[in-house]
């Protein structure tokens, strides 16, 4: 069994956990995943591994209840456990395995787990993060803490009015 030791909702309808797993924390990598069932009679769920520490075993999984497993694992609490909890699946960020010095000179176009790898070899990401409304933004403490942050909201409710654009000359983009 995989315990549970935190689970909050970010968002409306969207919801983190922190899961003990520390065999998937040990290899991870940003851009992989992991399939979660919640007991007997759920479903397997793949869901992208939003964070890790390696230090405590643990893997931060965030999700948005769509199908009836989903919509059954949002009511899991701090304590519960989960009956599977199977990776790190999938390839990681292809950056993952690139020259941190060429690395450094490209832009990305990362998300938490990425910029927090980045972050951990020296790199500074410039990330431009873009929400519907206030209410969508989430992670915004995490993303500060291992990037500079550009927040914007397409009904202007939260730091900047716009839409997130990649291929705008502002986009994302890393510094060592």
């Amino acid at each position: 069994m995989y315990k549970i030791q935190e689970a909050e909702m970010l968002a409306n309808n969207i919801y983190r956990m922190v899961v003990e797993a520390p065999r998937v924390a040990q290899h991870c990598l940003p851009g992989q995943f992991v399939i979660v069932k919640a007991d007997e009679e759920g479903e397997r769920i793949p869901l992208t591994i939003c964070d890790y520490d390696r230090e405590a075993g643990t893997i931060t999984i965030v999700f948005m209840p769509i199908g009836e497993s989903t919509k059954k694992m949002k009511d899991l609490k701090a304590g519960d456990a989960f009956m599977d909890f199977v990776g790190p699946l999938g390839q990681p960020s292809e950056f993952c395995s690139e020259d941190i010095e060429e690395l450094s000179l490209r832009r990305n176009a990362p998300v938490y787990p990425q910029l927090k790898w980045l972050h951990e070899h020296g790199i500074t990401a410039d990330a431009i993060v873009g929400a519907k409304t206030k209410d969508l933004v989430i992670l915004e403490k995490e993303m500060s803490a291992v990037s500079n942050l550009y927040i914007t909201t397409d009904d202007g409710s939260y730091v900047r009015k716009g839409t997130a654009r990649l291929n705008s000359p502002s986009a994302t983009r890393c510094r060592s």
